[in-house]
């Protein structure tokens, strides 16, 4: 087990060496491999927007995207599964309803649709189609463009943070070590 991040990041090198994998990711990639602000952030963007598109082989997609973008590929990978059994049929209604939205459609569940003869559900699924396939690529979007936001954000303020604790820590030392300095 990897003690440290920089261990664990050596040891992915194994995988990166290994025959398979170097043929397809090419020769000089590291940069989907290595964790940077950018990197991250673009990885975050494609694996959100291909959880919401119902495809099959989410995580290969996203993997070919983020090696054609050089993102980070284990990010892009497992933001794919952001959409799973559980939160399949949430992102759905809220992808519908995003589309509805901006149709001008009723937000409300069709009450047809409960009680629904074979006509009837086939009529309520053509009418639903159009504001789902307008709020998926919407949903999407906004998820891709938030999460991009949010992890460059949250990247800079940790780094922020780190530098002026650095600061911090090397005024006090200094305070420490010449204590006539003060007066």
């Amino acid at each position: 087990m990897a003690k440290s991040f920089r261990e664990w990041l050596r040891r992915a090198d194994m995988i990166k060496k290994h025959p398979h994998i170097a043929r397809f990711l090419g020769k000089a990639q590291p940069q989907i491999w290595i964790p940077r602000r950018r990197s991250v952030a673009l990885g975050a963007a494609i694996g959100g927007a291909i959880s919401i598109v119902p495809l099959p082989a989410q995580t290969i997609i996203a993997a070919l995207l983020a090696v054609r973008l050089k993102a980070h590929l284990p990010t892009a990978v497992v933001l794919t599964f952001l959409s799973n059994p559980l939160t399949a049929l949430p992102l759905l209604c809220l992808a519908w309803m995003l589309g509805a939205l901006c149709l001008g459609l009723p937000l409300a569940w069709p009450e047809q649709s409960l009680g629904a003869s074979g006509a009837q559900w086939l009529d309520w699924i053509r009418h639903a189609g159009k504001p789902l396939l307008l709020g998926m690529p919407l949903l999407a979007s906004l998820l891709s463009l938030s999460l991009f936001g949010l992890i460059h954000a949250g990247w800079r303020i940790a780094i922020v943070r780190q530098w002026r604790n650095r600061q911090s820590d090397r005024g006090r030392k200094n305070r420490r070590e010449h204590p006539a300095a003060r007066h």
